[in-house]
């Protein structure tokens, strides 16, 4: 990626375009590779803007774990005594077989659900690494970064209300579900009552409902709020909240449904209404305006000033000074439960 920025720096005003106005876009994967960049010495002043849609937020590991980490596959691929004999193997291995068809793995398997549903190893998922070269610094702490934009970097990090949507179980009733929430809230706080504290934060809402906004917002609304605020002590970085509530014609604001409006929801199974065509040219534009003016005229200040929420009504747009989830991100984090934002390793 860096390779890819440099070459636009090199190369993109001979197609027209302006190498000190590069905007960065991802979602999930892509999200988090923003935020990397965003601590990465060597992108440094090679973009100016960056749209993070759903990123993992937490970067808590090393390139030493990192290395610990890879051993694992090369060991299952290559299990040659000797390193000479393992680098061969790897070089002569087919493309193909570097993937999870061969490999086996748990890593990721826990993205976006309940936190410790499964093993402790499937709660990480290996992209980003903090190391002394490339990601120097986590999000969490960029304010000690060694290095700074010449000029101030804005950054909107979004995220979905209910990020793990497509991801709830497929419960046969409402009792199964409180049930499975009540064993699993054992593997993560010792507190008792979790059940009904659950409900007590989101009221009104059945037990599936209960389970996804409680997932989304332990995994990524409360620690993505955590992350932007303390990435907006570093200089010279603009960090702004963006927090999608608006629901598609057919399922509420699920992983990836901004991603899928910014691309004029290309998908085989999904028939755009008038509802998704107007939040997808609401959508467009914001970025369009992004791209060009690096800020905004409707109010929505850098976090943790304001927050934009794109609500599940006509007007979509709405500034506020609330952050998302504020009251309920307030009593999960007293009960220690934020921790478990989405984690890269």
């Amino acid at each position: 990626m860096v390779a890819v920025l440099d070459w636009i720096q090199d190369n993109i005003a001979v197609f027209g375009g302006n190498p000190n106005s590069v905007t960065v876009i991802g979602e999930s994967g892509g999200a988090t590779a923003v935020v990397a960049l965003t601590c990465s010495p060597l992108a440094n002043n090679k973009f100016h803007a960056g749209i993070s849609q759903s990123p993992a937020p937490e970067m808590r590991f090393t390139h030493v774990d990192g290395n610990t980490y890879q051993r694992k596959y090369v060991e299952q691929m290559c299990p040659q005594a000797t390193l000479a004999e393992r680098k061969q193997c790897l070089m002569d291995m087919d493309a193909k077989k570097f993937s999870t068809k061969y490999i086996k793995t748990v890593a990721g398997d826990a993205y976006f659900l309940f936190p410790m549903q499964f093993t402790k190893d499937a709660e990480y998922i290996g992209l980003v690494m903090v190391d002394p070269v490339v990601v120097t610094v986590s999000p969490r702490n960029l304010k000690d970064a060694t290095f700074t934009p010449k000029t101030p970097l804005p950054i909107i990090m979004s995220t979905m209300e209910e990020e793990n949507f497509m991801k709830i179980p497929s419960f046969l009733n409402s009792k199964e579900a409180n049930n499975t929430m009540e064993l699993l809230f054992k593997n993560i706080t010792d507190a008792t009552g979790m059940l009904d504290f659950s409900y007590k934060l989101y009221p009104g809402k059945t037990a599936k409902r209960v389970w996804s906004f409680l997932t989304a917002d332990m995994r990524a609304t409360c620690p993505v709020n955590d992350v932007s605020e303390a990435m907006a002590l570093s200089k010279n970085r603009n960090i702004y909240r963006l927090y999608v509530k608006h629901h598609s014609s057919i399922l509420p604001a699920y992983h990836a449904y901004d991603a899928a409006a910014f691309f004029g929801h290309d998908a085989d199974w999904f028939f755009p209404q008038e509802k998704d065509t107007r939040f997808e040219l609401l959508y467009t534009n914001m970025v369009k305006q992004f791209a060009k003016d690096k800020k905004f005229d409707d109010g929505w200040k850098p976090f943790p000033g304001t927050t934009m929420f794109y609500e599940n009504t006509v007007a979509i747009s709405n500034v506020t000074s609330a952050k998302p989830q504020e009251e309920v991100c307030t009593k999960l984090a007293e009960l220690d439960l934020v921790k478990f934002g989405v984690q890269n390793r």
